[in-house]
């Protein structure tokens, strides 16, 4: 009988043990990543992308010979093909920005790898051609600024010089005829100048966070209100109440990242802060909150482009190191279970 009753205690033990330690396993992350194979231009880091209507394009950049390039190319979701449109006409170079107001481009700024530059270009997918915008950024010359557009405009802002970084804003606003359009100054955020920082835009706010500055890796994430031309600092990403967890939220901030949206939701992914990474978070504007989604499952990078495309979410291209350069594709799906077979 007692041997019985001990062989009952020892079974519930286990039994017990077994659901506590299952309790306190990580759950796994939501998010799945999908291959949806390759780039058709040659592989390259550093290169800027923007969007059209129901297409993207990907130009500028450099290879792994460290050849500044000036190809454009337009993705078609719908059958999933890559076509070679007409060449960007000004100096080949990389680390540029774009944005996309009123069914055209504009792409400017950048580095060739001696000499920054401060010109625009506005790309009409309609005629497939470049006009020069003849209105002057009112800026310094830089790269790996941040371009974005928020209702009819588009904004620029940050970067560095070649000396200093930055964070001096400005907005664009179109004209009528090719190339035509002004510029102006908009206000200055509260926080610090950074290079290789990140912005995403959601009910049209936009964010900037990230980058690298004298001081490290800024962790202040900013909003822009365009109507009232005002920033605000939404939240200190050092802040370790934004979840139950801890320090692992200490990599939202980071440099050279890639950033899309999502069902009105922000995602950040790749970049590098002491080291590449390759961990993604989505944020939240209801609940101004960041939560950890699956991790980027190839290979780590920065200087990729990532791209929001009818509520879809693309990254592609970018580097590791100072030669490998990639040309693969991929898009994220926020509410799916991770594939690790999904390529």
């Amino acid at each position: 009988m007692r041997i019985r009753i001990f062989c009952l205690l020892m079974l519930a033990f286990t039994v017990i043990f077994t659901t506590s330690c299952g309790s306190d396993e990580e759950e796994e992350l939501i998010g799945n990543w999908t291959t949806l194979g390759s780039f058709d231009g040659p592989a390259r880091g550093d290169a800027t992308g923007f969007v059209i209507g129901d297409t993207a394009y990907i130009c500028l950049g450099y290879n792994a010979n460290a050849k500044a390039l000036n190809d454009l190319w337009r993705y078609n979701p719908s059958d999933k093909t890559w076509k070679q449109r007409a060449e960007f006409p000004g100096v080949a170079r990389y680390a540029a920005v774009s944005f996309s107001v009123g069914g055209k481009a504009y792409v400017g700024l950048g580095y060739d790898g001696k000499v920054a530059y401060s010109d625009f270009w506005e790309y009409d997918p309609r005629t497939n051609r470049w006009t020069e915008v003849s209105s002057a950024f009112p800026g310094v010359a830089r790269y790996y600024a941040v371009g974005e557009a928020v209702g009819t405009k588009g904004y620029v802002g940050t970067g560095y010089d070649g000396g200093s970084t930055l964070k001096d804003f400005y907005s664009f606003t179109p004209g009528t005829a090719p190339g035509s359009g002004t510029w102006a100054a908009i206000s200055s955020y509260e926080g610090s100048k950074r290079s290789g920082a990140s912005v995403f835009v959601i009910n049209n706010y936009m964010y900037l966070l990230g980058g690298t500055a004298n001081d490290g890796f800024p962790t202040d994430m900013q909003r822009y209100d365009p109507g009232r031309d005002m920033w605000e600092k939404v939240l200190d990403l050092r802040n370790t109440d934004l979840t139950s967890d801890d320090d692992k939220y200490d990599n939202i901030p980071r440099a050279y990242a890639c950033t899309f949206v999502i069902n009105n939701k922000g995602y950040i992914t790749l970049g590098q802060k002491s080291m590449a990474l390759s961990s993604t978070y989505e944020y939240d504007p209801v609940t101004n909150l960041w939560l950890e989604r699956t991790s980027f499952s190839k290979s780590t990078r920065s200087y990729a482009v990532s791209l929001s495309l009818k509520n879809r979410g693309f990254v592609m291209t970018g580097r590791s190191g100072s030669s490998t350069r990639f040309d693969d594709f991929f898009e994220f799906f926020p509410s799916v279970e991770n594939n690790t077979y999904d390529d």
